[in-house]
């Protein structure tokens, strides 16, 4: 069973090839109610983007929502639980987090594996898309990463395999934690004279928080800051407040691998 979660296509690829590899389904987190899922297949692997050098919260809450008998099942059967991040540079202590997290229902997370894919984040001064030349780098080693990383989890050859990066304790558990509380703000996200109301934006939001009111979008409060309302937007009409003015736009659309 492959759960993942995906805001700008990313994780979506990665997740939908290893599922493809692997013949294991693949669970898009959004939608499916955690309290009711069932678990599948031989394995359970957890697919997610580093959000701020942590974990995204969505994805924090669903682990927790899961039902006893879910975990009871990972429990019984021993299941090996692993999981497999996208990050634009490093991971910090993500790892660790996630384990912290597996563990307060009593599962360990086995094997920890992390992907470099081209950067999205765009919400704070001084971060940005990457350059076209950088992001297609990126993509093009994305697929020998993928096919290394389903070999040892089908191998059951675990490791912890990821750019853990500069000063890790700061950004894990200092910026993180700000990240939460300050980070995702839907208030904060408007749009110019330039929105022709064409609705992709409300296509794009996983979450579907966002609706269109009088040809405009307006943000519900269950935003997750993906932004990837903000990469679809054909016209560049929305933005962070000001943050986002002169930054660039990015979505992976690259096909899920097959074998």
């Amino acid at each position: 069973m492959i759960l993942y979660f995906s805001g700008t296509g990313n994780t979506r690829y990665v997740a939908k090839s290893i599922a493809n590899l692997t013949d294991d389904q693949s669970y898009f987190i959004p939608d499916h109610k955690a309290a009711e899922l069932k678990m599948t297949g031989d394995r359970l692997v957890v697919c997610f983007p580093v959000y701020s050098w942590g974990v995204p919260p969505i994805v924090i809450d669903y682990i927790r929502q899961l039902s006893d008998e879910f975990i009871a099942t990972l429990r019984s059967r021993d299941i090996p639980v692993v999981m497999v991040c996208t990050y634009g540079d490093d991971a910090a202590r993500t790892e660790e987090m996630l384990s912290k997290v597996f563990a307060q229902r009593g599962v360990k997370v086995r094997g920890a594996w992390g992907i470099t894919m081209p950067n999205v984040y765009v919400l704070l001064p001084g971060f940005d898309v990457d350059d076209p030349e950088v992001a297609q780098k990126k993509l093009d080693h994305s697929s020998t990463r993928i096919r290394e990383i389903v070999m040892k989890i089908t191998k059951g050859e675990w490791e912890s395999d990821l750019v853990i990066g500069s000063m890790p304790g700061l950004k894990s558990r200092v910026v993180y934690p700000l990240y939460k509380k300050w980070g995702i703000n839907p208030r904060r996200w408007i749009t110019s004279q330039e929105c022709v109301g064409c609705g992709k934006c409300v296509e794009a939001c996983p979450m579907q928080n966002i609706v269109m009111h009088s040809g405009r979008p307006k943000w519900g409060k269950n935003c997750v800051s993906c932004t990837s309302c903000y990469h679809h937007c054909p016209t560049d009409a929305i933005s962070y407040g000001s943050i986002t003015k002169g930054k660039g736009h990015y979505f992976c659309h690259l096909p899920p691998l097959k074998k």
